[in-house]
């Protein structure tokens, strides 16, 4: 089903959510270049892997949806400072001034490092697959990496998820106190980043639940009286966050869509 776009409540701020597209595990022309990640392994935050072709042609339908959808409410654009949520992000902003029709205020791209993807420490180019076979982890490690606040920074040498999301959710509170009520940003990320901002909007604890696939768009409305993320399971139900819908892929055109290959992107 087609989301229908709803008007942003009086007071209240909107954040678009975006993840990148689907990517490529070796290096491409006018990409950073990267040592090749290896198929199934974990890039995270640590690896700049590219867009692939379909991740770019993901990227585009996002920004176009957006841009039909919301252009007059988006005020600015926000992303991760790695390359494949910076495209997406610049073609969201190119896609949004061309098409708002109202004074549009999107000049450029602002990055902020705390909305880099999940650091996977030392499973960086491990598969799912060699990390549970390994005694060091064993079979239920993915799920208590995601699940568990302190796992992936004590067993993984990497960033556990309640250190994900601090300083997601903190960021997240300080730039929205920035935003125009009435307004919208755009946040482009990844995973990892968009479950935890998702997730607390849902009110989901498990992030393995919170279905997020490549270049889809979740739209949340924080009212006026919303006080961060310390407050969310103690507000009453009028000021938490809404989710207007979540998890929306635009379609590709079916030409291009049969044209390239299957994408792939991290669990």
């Amino acid at each position: 089903m087609t989301p229908s776009a709803s008007p942003i409540p009086m007071g209240a701020r909107r954040l678009i959510l975006v993840r990148h597209g689907a990517v490529s595990r070796v290096p491409r022309a006018g990409w950073p270049d990267i040592a090749p990640v290896r198929d199934g392994a974990f890039y995270g935050g640590n690896i700049d892997v590219p867009l692939s072709q379909r991740g770019e042609a993901e990227a585009h339908a996002a920004a176009t949806w957006i841009a039909e959808k919301h252009a007059d409410e988006v005020a600015c654009v926000w992303s991760s400072p790695m390359s494949r949520a910076l495209f997406g992000a610049r073609a969201i902003a190119t896609a949004v001034q061309s098409s708002a029709t109202q004074r549009c205020t999107v000049s450029s791209v602002s990055t902020h490092e705390a909305f880099r993807e999940f650091d996977r420490g030392m499973w960086t180019n491990m598969t799912k697959e060699e990390v549970e076979a390994d005694p060091r982890w064993g079979t239920d490690s993915f799920a208590r990496c995601a699940r568990e606040p302190m796992y992936g920074r004590n067993e993984c040498k990497g960033e556990g998820m309640g250190d994900l999301k601090d300083r997601v959710l903190t960021e997240r509170d300080e730039l929205l106190s920035t935003l125009l009520p009435g307004s919208a940003a755009v946040l482009v990320s990844h995973l990892w980043v968009t479950r935890s901002l998702l997730g607390e909007a849902l009110g989901e604890e498990d992030p393995l639940a919170v279905d997020v696939p490549t270049a889809s768009v979740s739209v949340v409305d924080y009212p006026a009286r919303f006080k961060g993320q310390a407050g969310v399971l103690g507000m009453p139900a009028d000021c938490r966050p809404i989710v207007i819908y979540a998890a929306h892929k635009p379609e590709l055109e079916a030409a291009v869509d049969a044209s390239l290959d299957v994408g792939q992107a991290e669990i």
